[in-house]
C-alpha cells in the first residue's frame, strides 16, 4: 500500500494543483500541438518545476506529473519515437518529484500520473477503437508506474469506450486509479454519453474515486446533489477558468477568479467532494484559493460536530 493510498483512506480533503498547459503558455512557453504541453519538457523543464514547486508552495496535496500528452501516439505526430515519450514520461515525473524535495514544505505531497485521451479532447470522434486504445494506453500505465508515481489520474476523458480502456489499463498497474471526465455545456459526457450512468459503469471497475475537469464549475455544481444522491465514491473536480464552445472556442469567464473560486470550492467540499483542483486557465493563485476553502469547510465541519 503506497503513501497516497493511506492518505485517501483518511476521508479527509484534499487540494489538487492547477493547469500545466495553460500556465505554460502564460509564462510564454510553447504549447503548440501535437505536443502541447509536453514540448516544455524538452524546451522548459525549469519552467515545469516552477509551476509544480508554486503549486505546492500554494498548498497542492497533489500535484499532477505533466504527463498528459507523453504518450507514443502523441509523439510519433511530432516525428519522435515510442522511446523519447517514455523517456519524456520519466523526466516529467522525476521534475514533479524534484519540486517536491525543492519546495520544503511540511504536508505530504503526492504525484499524479496523468492519462488523457490519445486524441483531441475536444473530438471523441477520433477514437481508434478499444484494441489500439487498450494496447497504446497500457504502454502509458507502464511508464507511469515505472516512473513511479503514486496514482494514475485518467483525466478529460471523452467517452465512456475510452475511459473503460484506459481504466483498465491503468489498474494493471496496481496503482490507486481516479478517472475523470469532461463535460459538454448540457452536463452529459463530451460525446453526449449520460455522465451516471458512465459513472456508474466505470466505478464497477475498481477505481478509488471519480471526477470531473476541463469544465466549467456552474456545470459541476448542478450536477453534485446527483451525485451524491447515486454515488459513494469519491469525487474529484477541477474546472476551467473559462468555457469551451464547439463553434467559438475558448471564452474566459470575467466573474472567476481565485476569490469567486474560494466561495465555489467551499461548497463543494461541504458538499462532500473529496479533492479540487484547476483546469484550463487557472493558476497556483486559484489553489492557494481552494487550500484556503479546504480549510475553511474543514472548520466549519469540526464546528459542527463539537456543537453536536
Amino acid at each position: 500500500m503506497n503513501h497516497f493510498t493511506n492518505i485517501w483512506q483518511e476521508d479527509s480533503p484534499l487540494v489538487l494543483d492547477s493547469a500545466m498547459g495553460t500556465e505554460l503558455d502564460r509564462r510564454g512557453v510553447c504549447i503548440d500541438l501535437p505536443l502541447w504541453s509536453a514540448r516544455a519538457i524538452r524546451e522548459a523543464p525549469q519552467v515545469i518545476l516552477k509551476i509544480h514547486e508554486d503549486n505546492i508552495l500554494a498548498g497542492a496535496d497533489v500535484i499532477t506529473a505533466n504527463t498528459f500528452r507523453t504518450d507514443a501516439r502523441s509523439f510519433r505526430k511530432a516525428g519522435l519515437t515510442s522511446a523519447d515519450a517514455r523517456q519524456a514520461t520519466l523526466k516529467a515525473v522525476d521534475l514533479a518529484r524534484q519540486a517536491i524535495r525543492s519546495a520544503c514544505v511540511q504536508h505530504t505531497v503526492s504525484i499524479a500520473g496523468s492519462m488523457s485521451p490519445l486524441e483531441d479532447c475536444y473530438h471523441p470522434e477520433r477514437y481508434p477503437d478499444d484494441e489500439t486504445a487498450l494496447q497504446e494506453h497500457r504502454q502509458k500505465a507502464r511508464w507511469l508506474a515505472e516512473a513511479g508515481v503514486d496514482l494514475i489520474l485518467i483525466e478529460t476523458m471523452n467517452s465512456l469506450r475510452e475511459a473503460g480502456a484506459a481504466t483498465t489499463a491503468a489498474l494493471e498497474t496496481g496503482l490507486p486509479v481516479i478517472t475523470s471526465f469532461i463535460l459538454n455545456r448540457a452536463g452529459k459526457i463530451f460525446n453526449g454519453d449520460d455522465p451516471f450512468d458512465t459513472f456508474r459503469t466505470v466505478q464497477s471497475s475498481g477505481i478509488i474515486g471519480l471526477g470531473m475537469n476541463c469544465t466549467h464549475h456552474s456545470i459541476v455544481s448542478t450536477l453534485l446533489e446527483s451525485y451524491f444522491q447515486q454515488f459513494d465514491l469519491p469525487l474529484i473536480v477541477y474546472v476551467n477558468s473559462g468555457i469551451f464552445h464547439p463553434d467559438t472556442g475558448w471564452e474566459e469567464d470575467p466573474g472567476f477568479n481565485a476569490e469567486t473560486y474560494e466561495d465555489i470550492a467551499a461548497d463543494w467540499y461541504r458538499r462532500g467532494v473529496r479533492m479540487v483542483g484547476g483546469c484550463c486557465g487557472t493558476t497556483p493563485e486559484h489553489i492557494r484559493a481552494v487550500r484556503r476553502a479546504k480549510a475553511k469547510a474543514r472548520c466549519e465541519g469540526e464546528s459542527h460536530r463539537t456543537r453536536g
